[in-house]
């Protein structure tokens, strides 16, 4: 039985796709062909893909990984907000190598939450109104009726990076851990896809090429995304419908699924933060930044400028 061999954890709307697609096309790397399995992110069961009953279940989606793939990983970008996913990998996989993608917070606070409303998660299009609104979906108010898992939409807790690297550190062994800046991957992406292998201990395989993979996009038709994204009660009874004709059958669902859904996408210029919010939210996430930026020994005081 395969088992990976290093995980790409997070976080969403960081590069996370973007890695995930490079890897795939190393000769010597084998990707699961499914993205975001979420397997470890048990108190997230709704972000699964795949319903895993067992670890068996999960390693069989390396199983066409061969003698000459050194490296065997997958991509989860909500493994770094779940509460058990990095002891339940640990304790399955504690060898495991785990690369994280990181930004700016306010830059992820804006992509995310269009990406929320792109899948159907959230219902307010104004960012600052969505903010505001945190309060009462902590108390269960005002919670769209297609989102998932209401925990993933308190934007003031998602970005705060440095709590979700500080539980990581305490898991994993430091060594076995790669953080890497969006910043970074957007001005030399050549420079850290390398650097990337070099961790992974696979050699490079020359590429040069790297294009953008999973910019900002919008639905085509919004009827066809709520066909793609229907209400938590839809989705789980259609999971449990595929589930009984195995792991096998419903990851070639989950592709054909992924694919159907990005032809229902097209890219989009989006819309510049109020400035006077922005500033707003680099104060609120000013005191987590320096923290992260002490985590990290890394000067990140151009998140705050």
């Amino acid at each position: 039985m395969r088992e990976p061999n290093f995980i790409v954890a997070g976080a969403p709307r960081c590069g996370t796709t973007a890695l995930y697609a490079y890897l795939s096309e190393h000769p010597q790397i084998f990707m699961s062909k499914v993205k975001e399995l979420n397997y470890f992110s048990k108190d997230f069961p709704n972000m699964q893909k795949v319903a895993f009953q067992s670890d068996d279940d999960y390693f069989q989606s390396f199983a066409e990984a061969t003698d000459e793939h050194i490296g065997i990983g997958e991509a989860s970008p909500f493994y770094l907000f779940s509460e058990v996913a990095f002891d339940d990998m640990y304790a399955t996989l504690p060898n495991a190598k785990l690369i994280v993608s990181l930004r700016n917070p306010v830059d992820f606070i804006q992509s995310y939450h269009r990406l929320n409303l792109s899948l159907l998660r959230e219902s307010e299009d104004n960012l600052q109104k969505a903010w505001a609104l945190q309060g009462e979906r902590k108390l269960g108010k005002s919670l769209p009726k297609n989102l998932r898992e209401p925990a993933l939409l308190i934007y003031g807790e998602l970005g705060k990076f440095s709590k979700y690297i500080e539980k990581l550190f305490a898991t994993y062994p430091r060594e076995q851990i790669k953080v890497i800046l969006l910043d970074d991957l957007h001005a030399d992406t050549k420079a850290v896809y390398e650097d990337i292998l070099v961790f992974l201990e696979i050699p490079s395989d020359g590429r040069d090429e790297f294009p953008r993979v999973n910019a900002r996009f919008e639905n085509k038709s919004q009827f066809m995304a709520k066909l793609f994204h229907p209400s938590p009660r839809v989705y789980q009874l259609f999971m449990e419908t595929i589930s009984f004709f195995g792991t096998g059958f419903m990851e070639k669902v989950s592709v054909v699924y992924d694919k159907l859904e990005r032809l229902n996408t097209k890219p989009t210029q989006g819309s510049e933060m109020d400035a006077e919010f922005r500033r707003y939210l680099t104060e609120y996430f000013r005191e987590d930044i320096e923290k992260l930026s002490a985590l990290l020994d890394r000067d990140l005081s151009a998140w705050l400028a």
